[in-house]
């Protein structure tokens, strides 16, 4: 019976980790490449996915040769990540009347 609870957990693990990389790595990827230089009309621009790049400060913002900024693939998932919270809050405010 332990041996049964040891793969069920393995198995667990390896879904878990296949929808982290799914939802992390690719769909909050993809709504910062929309949301980013829209509200930031163009001057900001995300970086390739699994881009390793750097020479980015703290806030993960990089200067190019253009003369616009460039942000690192792993803090445009958290400018995602904050944009899908605030679109929850927003909902819930008008819909419970907050």
């Amino acid at each position: 019976m332990k041996k049964v609870g040891v793969a069920l957990d393995a198995i667990a693990g390896i879904v878990l980790n296949i929808l982290d990389i799914i939802v992390l790595g690719y769909l909050l990827h993809r709504v910062a490449r929309l949301i980013v230089p829209l509200f930031s009309f163009g001057r900001v621009q995300v970086e390739d996915i699994y881009a390793s790049g750097t020479g980015f400060n703290w806030l993960g913002l990089k200067r190019q040769e253009d003369g616009r900024l460039l942000l690192n693939s792993d803090m445009s998932m958290v400018a995602a990540a904050l944009f899908w919270v605030l679109c929850l809050v927003a909902y819930l405010a008008v819909t419970r009347g907050f």
